[in-house]
């Protein structure tokens, strides 16, 4: 098998390949649902003594549209308030 571009990042197959057999090996069962899976890396990275915030306490990145230029102000406020609203 040939790699075209083995400099390039994982891909997403790669990347959940990978972690199934790092679950695997580790006796991890590997989650099925993002909460789950939340909550096992959370639990791995206290394990560990992982020293960087909590994802929920990070700021958020600054989404981009589809042609790379930063969304307005706007779109951002109505996605925050949609996200509140969502969560009340």
């Amino acid at each position: 098998m040939s790699i075209s571009r083995p400099e390039a990042p994982p891909t997403t197959r790669q990347v959940y390949a990978l972690a199934g057999a790092l679950c695997e090996r580790m006796g991890e069962e590997f989650p099925k649902t993002r909460g789950d899976a939340s909550e096992t890396i959370e639990r791995l990275r206290i394990e560990n003594g992982h020293s960087s915030p909590r994802l929920e306490d990070s700021p958020r990145a600054l989404r981009r549209r589809r042609d790379g230029r930063p969304k307005s102000e706007k779109t951002l406020a109505f996605a925050r308030l949609a996200r509140e609203l969502r969560d009340e």
